[in-house]
């Protein structure tokens, strides 16, 4: 299998610019590209994938520069959002599809093993419109390594699919990596399966590249405040809401400590419900029982402020407009806006 390399790449459609951006790809390495919308997901894909032009920079495959190669010289495959299936061809003529492209004459005897593995015999000869959403994605994915890629190119690939067709699409997305070992770079907003299948993750905003690293590098270094909320942070404030905290304020102690675009942090543990102790007070807006505890939202100055208290859940639940003190630990403050590379992360 194949290594790939992306070096300083740049890229521009309609004065969006992107990059420059560097990404290592080793064989069955798997990247999630994170990021906003307009943050240039989609735009660093379609540049890996020749449909749009590298402005500068490189790519190769195992050394071999492709920068300027047309797609089908790449030996890759693209699943687009929204898939791309052709709705006049069955799944399996939609499998065969790039097979049939290269001239190959036996393309149908060659896919089988392909709908096989991917649980598709079944359907093989129904169209599009008769499949469910993971069938569609499993076709999907299928095509794409009929084509027999050095580098798969995944956009949005959970979009509008029920829960059990994301558990069942990550199962297959698992088998990828472990049965092929080709490299991955999938664009998802889907938080569970981004940690149950990336190696690592390259963060975009605004077309630069905001943070790269592991899961850890994530949670302890969130570089905005999509980042923030991806990984599972509740309380996350920008900039401008801070700057408006009067002084002595709760909102103005977050300011002082938090980062060019704001702050985030972790729901605080309460000790217990109406304990006198705690720097700051907030009024109780809504209290809701979860598996790991009761989950409180408390308004504290212009912010709504989670809180967490430990199970077993109290009963009754705290009312609402009743008042509860707390602290934040300062260590556990995320700052926003501040630049981060991994150690060892490509400059």
């Amino acid at each position: 299998m194949s290594g790939w390399t992306v070096a300083g790449l740049e890229s521009q459609v309609d004065g969006f610019r992107l990059g420059p951006i560097d990404l290592e790809l080793s064989p069955g390495h798997a990247v999630a590209v994170l990021g906003s919308s307009g943050a240039g997901k989609t735009t660093l894909l379609r540049t890996l994938a020749g449909f749009i032009p590298a402005r500068s920079g490189r790519i190769a495959r195992d050394g071999v520069d492709l920068t300027d190669r047309p797609p089908e010289e790449r030996r890759l495959g693209y699943v687009p959002q929204g898939l791309g299936l052709f709705p006049h061809r069955t799944v399996e003529r939609n499998v065969t599809y790039p097979l049939e492209l290269r001239g190959v004459t036996d393309a149908l005897d060659r896919t089988r093993p392909l709908l096989e593995r991917f649980r598709l015999t079944s359907v093989a000869r129904r169209y599009p419109a008769r499949l469910s959403g993971g069938e569609l994605e499993r076709t999907a994915i299928a095509r794409a390594l009929a084509a027999e890629p050095e580098l798969i190119l995944w956009d949005e690939p959970w979009q509008a699919l029920d829960v059990d067709a994301r558990f069942e699409l990550g199962r297959v997305f698992e088998e990828l990596r472990e049965t092929a070992a080709v490299p991955v770079v999938v664009v998802t907003h889907d938080p569970a399966l981004a940690f149950s299948v990336a190696d690592s993750f390259l963060v975009l905003h605004g077309g630069k590249v905001g943070l790269r690293g592991d899961a850890t590098t994530l949670l302890a270094h969130p570089s905005d405040a999509f980042t923030a909320r991806f990984v599972g942070f509740d309380n996350v404030y920008d900039r401008e809401t801070l700057d408006a905290g009067p002084p002595g304020s709760f909102t103005a102690w977050l300011r002082d400590r938090a980062g060019p675009e704001g702050v985030a942090f972790a729901r605080p543990l309460l000790p217990s419900y109406g304990a006198p102790s705690g720097s700051w007070e907030g009024v109780v807006g809504s209290a809701r029982p979860t598996p790991e505890g009761l989950a409180l939202t408390v308004h504290v100055d212009a912010l709504a402020v989670g809180l967490r208290m430990a199970p077993p859940v109290p009963v009754p639940l705290p009312s609402v407009r009743s008042r509860v003190r707390f602290d934040v630990e300062e260590m556990n403050l995320r700052p926003l806006g501040r630049p981060f590379a991994a150690p060892g992360a490509p400059p």
